[in-house]
């Protein structure tokens, strides 16, 4: 589970020393949402810079340490991707809550890390990690990699590509469409 966040700290007091290890841009947008969660970000809807949520984004990497973060960010990914279709199953989402309780702080957090991915990019390598998915839990294809669809007609039934498992494919199917445009 995540670090409690302390409600009591104020967004000046967070420090972040300069010779910090790690760079942002080096940072997919799922582990800056994760760092974002961990850190001492206050929850409340105010208006923040882009340097005060990259000391943030710092702080939360620094907590978590770099391999909890990459790997609570693949979970989040593997969760986003099921979500956007409607297959998260039961058992991922009940790890999804534990994982991160607060949804409206989960929120925010992906929204300050899609800020600094905005502004300063990601690197080559952090790019090629941006695309990847994790599941703690069962998968709805079962490993099959095809997720069955029952309708009330049975016309209407059918198979999709997992969203997981059959990533890759679905997007180069998607760079080829848009290629076609």
């Amino acid at each position: 589970m995540m670090p409690g966040t302390i409600a009591e700290r104020r967004a000046e007091t967070v420090t972040v020393e300069a010779t910090s290890p790690i760079d942002v841009r080096n940072l997919t947008g799922a582990e800056r949402a994760v760092a974002l969660y961990a850190s001492d970000m206050p929850n409340g809807r105010r208006h923040y810079t882009k340097k005060q949520f990259t000391a943030w984004i710092l702080q939360g990497a620094e907590r978590l340490g770099t391999a909890e973060m990459r790997r609570l960010a693949l979970y989040l990914r593997g969760w986003q991707v099921l979500n956007g279709t409607g297959l998260v199953t039961e058992q991922i989402q009940a790890r999804h809550e534990q994982r991160f309780p607060r949804s409206f702080r989960l929120v925010r957090a992906g929204q300050g890390g899609a800020l600094t991915v905005s502004v300063y990019g990601m690197t080559k390598a952090a790019l090629a990690r941006n695309g990847k998915v994790a599941l703690d839990g069962d998968c709805p294809c079962d490993g099959t990699g095809w997720v069955m669809l029952w309708g009330d007609d049975p016309d209407a039934s059918g198979e999709i590509m997992c969203p997981v498992h059959r990533r890759a494919e679905i997007n180069a199917y998607r760079r080829t469409m848009l290629a076609a445009r």
